[in-house]
């Protein structure tokens, strides 16, 4: 029942790693990003998770891409 973010790790230097974040409760979660990193070309870097929303996320070596 709590909103929270998350911070993903830096990309550079971990090309290829997957995380996976799921939102099993009833508040929001919100994917933030390091620095000027992106999600998908996301200028804020950040995505928001309603409840049972998930996302899947692999690092280009730069920023973050959805798959």
């Amino acid at each position: 029942a709590n909103t929270f973010t998350v911070t993903l790790p830096t990309a550079v230097g971990i090309t290829g790693r997957i995380y996976n974040v799921k939102n099993s409760g009833t508040g929001v979660i919100t994917i933030a990003t390091t620095s000027s990193q992106t999600v998908d070309g996301y200028a804020s870097g950040t995505i928001t998770l309603n409840q049972y929303d998930s996302l899947n996320v692999q690092s280009t070596g730069a920023n973050w891409i959805i798959i």
